[in-house]
């Protein structure tokens, strides 16, 4: 089927009439990608936000902590301790992340058997107590952990108790 010149001046004509519409689409595509990112920087800074709130409260340093202890994140596990009254660290903080990694690897290759529950929190003036639950795969342990508040947050007590039956380095 061939084309007749008649047919050509209106496809020209048509596509004349479209190019003003699809300039506009073109324009529009840069604005609605940046709106996205927007919003969704703005998403990340919300949870930041709250997640960072969380931590200064002695429930969110509660579970943190006992995660960091139980999977071995030395970051959190350095952050949110205090050595018990008169006792200091002799180790670096290199020695405590490798001694913390190599205890919870087990932990970390089998996660979903693993679980961290905050029970209770008994907040008073600056000091608090949390009743956590760690559940692995052969045993069920509740214990206290004892709060302090530390600058403008929560930070545990590393007690030998607690230390025992969690196995903290």
């Amino acid at each position: 089927m061939t084309e007749t010149p008649y047919q050509a001046e209106r496809y020209a004509a048509l596509e004349r009439s479209l190019e003003p519409q699809r300039k506009r689409s073109i324009a529009r595509g840069p604005i609605g990608l940046i709106a996205v990112l927007l919003l969704l920087s703005l998403a990340v800074g919300v949870v930041a936000a709250v997640d960072l709130r969380r931590l200064q409260t002695p429930r969110g340093t509660a579970l943190a902590w006992t995660s960091a202890v139980v999977f071995g994140d030395c970051t959190a596990y350095e952050r949110l301790s205090l050595p018990p009254d008169g006792a200091g660290e002799v180790r670096s903080d290199q020695e405590v992340c490798a001694d913390l990694r190599r205890q919870t690897q087990e932990a970390r290759d089998a996660s979903a058997a693993y679980g961290v529950e905050l029970l209770a929190v008994d907040e008073q003036g600056d000091s608090a107590t949390a009743r956590v639950r760690v559940t692995r795969p052969d045993d069920v342990v509740e214990l206290p952990l004892e709060l302090r508040r530390s600058g403008d947050g929560w930070a545990v007590v590393r007690s030998y108790d607690v230390c025992l039956q969690l196995g903290c380095p």
